[in-house]
């Protein structure tokens, strides 16, 4: 009989204790409130030493200009002059993308700058659900048709071995602008421009790929001796922050820290027309963004496109993300920008598109085509979320046939037919759901090829497991697990098919494989100790609903930004009443209306009238949970565990921000042990 998996059956509530004197003194000499004393110390930072911990809460802003350590100082010199030597000659330059919001927002970056410089950029990104990721063949046949020398990569390219060989086959080469692991074998690139080439330690290795754009278009800067103007530096911020955010890089890290710092102050000024019509639409004219706002809110809408788009479906891809950011970089082409729209047969009515947008400025207003296109990339979010919705309703399923919840530590469901583009978001949704890596494999009518999404836990490194199954499988068979075919003009070529993070990786492979990959997944995660499955919230401070507060919010403002490894911290409240409980969910989850909205009060009111201290509250995904606890009884009690965000609130006459509980967990004060 198998032995049931205890360590991820419950998730847990985790109450740091701290040394009163320590917190005291840190509070003294950094003239911090000392709940941020404790946010710091609960992150481990510098063992709190004051030195590590000023650097910390204000890092040099030299951090941002610094470009010599994003790759080794000879690859780093080669890149610079190629793109010097391809810009002095007026050659076209190729950009080819990664279809997601970092590799969308990289090209975003090396576009702008390169033709800032006077370059001649086109750009490009695989279509996903055909192509997949990387460097693409048929990009470089495009490339090699218009007579190009040069390709740079966006986030992407550092496993793409076999696909730079063939770019050299056509006389291109091909400059990798990449922050993801390189593997075994290196692509023979002219350049390689990636943090992991730089032998040293260094703050880079943590850069996400719009990062190590924006480094190499500086260092092209240098290299022309030409300065970049303010505008231009609020851009290349703002852009690389929304790549930064949308990959989850480390905000541990002092670099990505004051990056983003000084980018979310660009883009909260911003005055270029696609951004702010992207902002206005994403965040429904919240006053202003924060990195958490950024995540939510517009990193999702960037995603869209790059996940379902088809050029030959009539489906707009990434491209249209990169039409619209450019937007404003220099003489706005309204012409230009709607033929892109009638290309793709997305417009939107205006009317329509400034209702969405109510306080957009009559600068923007009057610029149709910004609006159009940020309503464009609206409109694909919601056919996003609906593909995405009818995965799920097809994974819950098949869950129960193909899963046993007990035993298994890696989550594993195989469908048909489902877009490859959407199915890393419906991963990570089993991982949150069972707190253990989650693994989406989906087959193709017609196809011998399987794509696969890979999704992970904090703790669990799934792309060192998967690509240690992939170097298991090749001893054994002299041949690689993940790669597929493609048509070139030099005929069928077989390349890379796997790349991607510690918490996030994707993969093809064949059929005939699949068996066996499953088997060594299972038997590499049993190597893993169970204590690395253990999920918890660490529960900052516990609160009186007095103190939750604007207050509050703008003492934690402090020591923004929040975002990976640096999270919005987690508080406690307990014994608390609920009031007003419904459930809700967007229009394509009305049969599972999966989240919970409603009151917190601090006493019980017969009348049913709120009493003076109450606060709204959601929980994403709670609204099952909340059924198994709720209780008939009026004086029922109940404890969350929270984090706090503003959101914004129609009134009468115009829009408020409002502060709201963010519920992670609801326990009943009894289950407590309250």
């Amino acid at each position: 009989m198998k032995k049931p998996f205890q360590a991820i059956m419950k998730e847990r509530w985790h109450f740091p204790q701290f040394n009163v004197q320590q917190v005291s003194d840190i509070s003294s000499q950094l003239h911090l409130d000392p709940i941020l004393v404790k946010l710091l110390l609960s992150r481990k930072i510098g063992a709190g030493q004051i030195e590590v911990l000023k650097h910390f809460i204000n890092p040099s802003e030299s951090l941002i200009t610094d470009f010599d350590k994003i790759t080794s100082k000879e690859d780093l010199e080669k890149a610079t002059r190629r793109i010097k030597s391809a810009i002095d000659a007026n050659e076209m330059i190729v950009v080819n993308g990664d279809p997601d919001a970092d590799g969308i927002t990289g090209t975003v970056i090396i576009t702008a700058g390169l033709r800032h410089l006077g370059g001649r950029v086109h750009y490009d990104f695989p279509t996903r659900c055909r192509e997949g990721h990387g460097l693409q063949t048929r990009i470089i046949d495009e490339a090699k048709q218009a007579g190009t020398k040069l390709i740079i990569t966006s986030d992407c390219g550092s496993k793409d071995v076999e696909s730079t060989i063939y770019a050299n086959s056509q006389n291109i080469d091909v400059i990798i602008c990449d922050h993801h692991i390189l593997g075994r074998e290196v692509p023979p690139a002219y350049a390689i421009v990636n943090p992991h080439r730089y032998t040293d330690v260094s703050f880079e290795k943590s850069l996400a790929g719009a990062g190590v754009a924006f480094k190499l278009v500086l260092a092209v800067f240098d290299t022309m001796k030409k300065p970049v103007p303010d505008y231009l530096m609020d851009f290349f911020l703002s852009v690389a922050t929304l790549g930064t955010i949308s990959d989850r890089m480390s905000f541990l890290n002092p670099l990505n820290r004051i990056m983003v710092k000084k980018g979310i102050e660009a883009l909260n000024r911003t005055k270029m027309e696609g951004l702010r019509a992207l902002k206005e639409v994403s965040s429904n004219g919240l006053s202003e963004l924060r990195s958490n706002d950024i995540g939510r809110t517009i990193v999702p809408r960037l995603n869209a496109p790059g996940r379902i788009g088809d050029r030959e479906a009539g489906i707009p891809d990434s491209r249209i993300v990169v039409d619209l950011l450019l937007l404003g970089m220099g003489k706005l082409n309204a012409q230009k920008a709607s033929e892109v729209l009638e290309e793709f047969n997305y417009v939107l009515e205006l009317d329509k598109a400034k209702k969405a947008v109510p306080s957009i400025s009559p600068v923007v207003t009057d610029i149709v085509s910004a609006l159009d296109e940020a309503s464009l990339v609206e409109d694909i979010n919601e056919k996003r979320k609906f593909m995405t919705s009818k995965i799920e309703d097809e994974i819950d399923n098949m869950v129960e046939d193909q899963v046993d919840v007990e035993h298994d530590r890696v989550i594993i469901v195989k469908g048909k037919n489902w877009n490859p583009g959407v199915i890393g978001i419906d991963a990570d949704r089993l991982k949150d759901r069972f707190l253990r890596p989650a693994i989406i494999i989906t087959e193709y009518t017609g196809s011998d090829d399987l794509r696969g999404s890979v999704r992970s836990i904090p703790t669990i490194n799934m792309y060192a497991l998967v690509d240690g199954v992939s170097d298991l499988f090749e001893k054994k068979h002299n041949r690689k697990l993940f790669q597929t075919e493609v048509e070139t003009q030099m005929g069928k070529r077989v390349v890379n098919a796997f790349g991607g993070h510690a918490q996030a990786c994707g993969f093809t492979l064949h059929k005939r494989d699949l068996d066996e990959f499953l088997l060594l997944i299972r038997e590499a995660i049993l190597t893993i100790p169970e204590d690395q499955f253990h999920f918890s919230y660490e529960v900052l401070e516990s609160l009186e609903l007095s103190q939750i507060n604007s207050g509050l919010v703008k003492k934690l403002e402090q020591l923004t930004p929040y975002g990976q490894e640096f999270d919005y911290p987690v508080f406690f409240l307990g014994n608390c009443f609920v009031s007003k409980a419904r459930p809700f969910g967007n229009k394509y989850q009305e049969a599972r209306t999966p989240h919970l909205e409603f009151f917190v009060l601090n006493s019980h009111d017969q009348s049913g009238r709120f009493p003076v201290q109450h606060i709204n509250a959601v929980g994403f995904g709670l609204w099952e949970k909340f059924c198994r606890i709720r209780s008939n009884d009026a004086d029922a009690r109940y404890d969350v565990i929270f984090t706090l965000e503003q959101f914004r609130r129609k009134g009468r006459k115009k829009f408020h921000d409002r502060l709201r509980m963010n519920v992670l967990d609801i326990r009943s004060s009894v289950e407590s042990g309250q």
